[in-house]
């Protein structure tokens, strides 16, 4: 099967990045639940070109998939791959090459939100919806993200997806990510979509 994640991230000014990865997706049943194998097949990154250097790091992320992938019985992601989840590599160098010649006001904004966004990362949005590829229920979740500063800030994450027909597995699903630092607020959307490789 082929799995689509499309991954669109706001970075403030009006400027965003979208990555879309795709994966060849293979699920092997055992005695525990399900494995989920996977391959990289393609990966597009579509940002303004003062953005390269940021596209650049998306791109070459080694931290884009977790598979394999274990899933219990009930198609739930269990295991390491939930506790894996880690910053990514070379995103403050990209955005402070990206913010040269901008205030030192909006370049302390802008870095405060970049390392507030690599916390968020290890801590929760770079791990996939535990419920990913079997969601059944929305849910909402709001938790505080301490700062490098000693402040605070909010993340609040929804998710919501939808079972193929006969009801097996993913058909497609959402995650939304708002985070809060101070008065800066940034969103970012998530979508998966698992079909048939043709």
């Amino acid at each position: 099967m082929r799995l689509t994640r499309v991954l669109e991230r706001e970075l403030g000014d009006g400027a965003k990045v979208t990555v879309t990865r795709t994966w060849r997706v293979r699920f092997a049943a055992h005695a525990a639940g399900y494995t989920v194998e996977g391959e990289q097949i393609a990966v597009e990154v579509d940002a303004p070109p003062p953005l390269a250097a940021l596209a650049d790091v998306e791109r070459k992320n080694p931290h884009a998939g977790p598979f394999p992938v274990a899933l219990d019985k009930a198609g739930l992601i269990v295991g390491e791959e939930q506790a894996g989840a880690t910053s990514i590599p070379g995103l403050e160098a990209a955005a402070r090459k990206y913010l040269e010649g901008a205030t030192a006001e909006r370049q302390a904004d802008a870095m405060q939100y970049v390392r507030a966004v690599q916390q968020a990362g290890a801590a929760m949005t770079s791990r996939w919806p535990e419920d990913l590829f079997y969601p059944v229920a929305p849910r909402r979740d709001q938790q505080t993200l301490p700062l490098p500063d000693g402040g605070s800030g909010t993340i609040d994450v929804s998710f919501a997806g939808t079972l193929a027909p006969g009801g097996r597995h993913l058909a497609t699903a959402e995650r939304r990510i708002e985070t809060t630092v101070k008065d800066s607020v940034r969103a970012s959307r998530e979508t998966w979509r698992l079909e048939p490789l043709e």
